[in-house]
């Protein structure tokens, strides 16, 4: 069966031109979703997304150039949409098309008054507070620690490599806000992989470093020699300190593209972490022993949101376990979701509630739960 999908833009102001609206979206989706890919207009605002050679949608065509739309479509008051996608039946994607602004916004609190038999996914943040990114290599950059807090020890256990630059930030760790952009994704890598290796080859480190690797960028063959090289400078004394987080994985990433990567990468890192932004990630392509865990990236929405994503991986909590991967959350930011966190006995969390984004690694640190975040 041919995988169906709405993408719906939610949140365009009151009043907008729903011509040019139309227009819009159709010019991103003629550059985004090229054949044999097909689209067709719904409602201003809905449109339904086919992919003959695919067994679900793939997002990551239109996440790249999610942010330009968001632009295109943004008011003279700074507000802007997100874009949102519904899979599943044909009558459920109908459905959800027909969906008015306000029953999609109880949907978004409450996902089980969306229509039943299908799945949303958040293609990308695209909020109107998120900045244009700036190119890596035009700005001077440090490196950046996130701590990775074990709930079993009370303490950190290591940190996520991050790079900061001007005001800001790129890391795994703080939500769409701090992800680098897609073209940017493999010159971030490089940048936290290089960083890593100093620290490594330096006496005195404390802690396990997590490296950030994309899945582009580790199977482009421009960037792929470039991860190659670093990975093999990698000092095996200190492997048992690497731990690689490998993000942007695609929603339908093989068995056997899985097993790539944990070939490519297993002579480096002694903990291979797949970060994943799907609760339904297809956890049966993840072949027993191959990787060391999986992170669940909470989305940036409301407590209710976040709360139901959380729920809805649990429920397959148990095929993680009989792969023996350990389960870990990361973009927690309340002390709430902390304590869930603890109460669920996930063994590993990040986030800005679980540490500032700091000059320094926090790896090593004991510190009690009430008294985060570091």
């Amino acid at each position: 069966m041919i995988p169906a999908g709405c993408l719906r833009i939610f949140g365009v102001v009151p009043g907008a031109s729903q011509q040019r609206l139309a227009q819009v979206i159709d010019g991103f989706l003629a550059k985004n979703w090229s054949p044999p890919r097909r689209f067709a207009q719904m409602t201003a605002c809905a449109f339904l997304l086919t992919d003959p050679g695919a067994s679900r949608i793939d997002v990551a065509p239109l996440a790249v150039s999610a942010s330009a739309l968001q632009r295109s479509l943004a008011s003279g008051q700074g507000a802007g949409p997100s874009l949102l996608l519904f899979e599943g039946a044909m009558a459920a994607v109908q459905a959800f098309a027909a969906l008015d602004d306000q029953a999609l916004a109880s949907g978004l609190r409450d996902p089980s008054r969306l229509p039943p038999g299908g799945r949303l996914t958040q293609v990308t943040d695209i909020s109107p507070h998120t900045s244009a990114p700036t190119a890596l290599a035009s700005l001077p950059a440090t490196a950046s620690f996130a701590g990775v807090y074990s709930l079993d020890r009370r303490g950190f256990i290591g940190d996520v490599l991050g790079r900061t630059f001007g005001g800001g930030v790129h890391s795994l760790v703080g939500g769409a806000a701090t992800m680098p952009a897609p073209d940017q994704a493999a010159a971030f890598d490089l940048a936290c992989l290089a960083e890593g290796l100093r620290m490594l080859t330096t006496p005195g480190h404390v802690g396990v470093l997590f490296f950030p690797l994309s899945y582009a960028g580790l199977t482009d063959q421009a960037t792929g020699p470039s991860y190659a090289k670093l990975l093999g400078a990698m000092p095996a004394d200190r492997r048992n300190q690497a731990a690689a987080n490998v993000y942007g994985l695609p929603s339908n990433v093989t068995g056997r593209a899985l097993q790539w990567v944990s070939a490519t990468l297993a002579g480096a890192f002694a903990y291979i972490d797949l970060r994943i932004t799907d609760p339904d990630f297809p956890v049966a392509n993840v072949k027993e022993g191959a990787f060391s865990s999986a992170t669940l990236v909470l989305p940036d929405g409301d407590a209710a949101q976040r709360q139901g994503v959380v729920s809805r991986w649990l429920t397959g909590r148990a095929a993680w376990r009989e792969r023996r991967l350990w389960t870990a959350l990361t973009n927690l930011r309340a002390p709430q979701e902390i304590q869930a966190a603890a109460t669920l006995q996930i063994p590993f969390i990040s986030g800005p509630g679980v540490s500032a984004f700091a000059a320094s690694a926090f790896g090593g640190r004991a510190r009690a739960l009430l008294e985060l975040p570091a």
